[in-house]
């Protein structure tokens, strides 16, 4: 059987590097991946682009919505890959700049059986299992270990989305919804390594950041962003007193 790989590329408010990025996507990952815009209710910007206009160009999938923030986006990412054995999601201010790194990702996730691998803050951890790096280096593979995940990139597997299903649609606009469903991919076992939050440095170094913080879901007024982050904050906190590992994976 054939394995189906998809990429997508949560966008909001990016038009102008939008079509980059997903050009930058097609041309680095294998020919038979499903490649997908999940747009959080961006609007046309001056000249007439739209997302539409850039999913037709590029002969992508676009799945819509209503701005309601970063989890939201993301279910409608994983629900358009849920039938992927190997999904990648991108945020729209990281671009691929060479082929090879979903192969890497798959080797990654195929010979270590963590089924989860994310961008990792910049301060490294030290591995806790050297044996670990070994066997990974043997087959031309670094591991990379942080404190904390990045929310721009995620390598998983269907298991994740089996187990673990959907962003918790309690979090609204920006903030701390990534770290909730990272840590129950963790608590359910997917990642079987006490360094969990593991990045392939090969892999890795074959993108660029274009945004980040600039732009897109950030231009907004500050105290927007605040209020934002301070209510998905306390949202983080009490969900992380419970147990519960999956959420549906529903559509908004």
């Amino acid at each position: 059987m054939k394995v189906r790989r998809g990429v997508a590329v949560c966008h909001f408010n990016r038009l102008d590097t939008l079509d980059q990025i997903v050009k930058a996507v097609l041309e680095t990952v294998p020919e038979d991946t499903r490649v997908v815009i999940a747009d959080d209710g961006s609007t046309p910007i001056a000249g007439g682009l739209t997302v539409e206009g850039v999913a037709q160009d590029n002969n992508v999938l676009l799945i819509k919505g209503p701005n309601a923030g970063v989890a939201a986006n993301k279910n409608r990412a994983l629900w358009m890959l849920q039938d992927c054995h190997f999904i990648t999601v991108l945020e729209d201010d990281l671009m691929p700049t060479e082929k090879g790194w979903f192969e890497q990702y798959e080797q990654a996730a195929t010979l270590s059986g963590i089924h989860h691998f994310c961008r990792v803050q910049r301060r490294m951890v030290a591995e806790a299992v050297p044996s670990f790096s070994a066997f990974m280096a043997s087959h031309n593979l670094t591991p990379a270990f942080g404190p904390s995940p990045r929310g721009d990139f995620t390598f998983l597997t269907s298991a994740v989305v089996a187990r673990v299903g959907a962003f918790n649609p309690r979090f609204r606009g920006a903030g701390y919804a990534h770290g909730n469903w990272s840590n129950r991919v963790f608590k359910s076992g997917l990642i079987p390594h006490p360094n969990k939050w593991v990045d392939i440095a090969e892999a890795g170094l074959k993108f660029k950041q274009i945004g980040d913080t600039a732009g897109g879901r950030w231009n907004q007024d500050e105290a927007i962003i605040k209020r934002q982050m301070a209510r998905n904050k306390q949202v983080y906190k009490e969900l992380e007193k419970s147990d519960a590992i999956y959420c549906p994976l529903v559509l908004e």
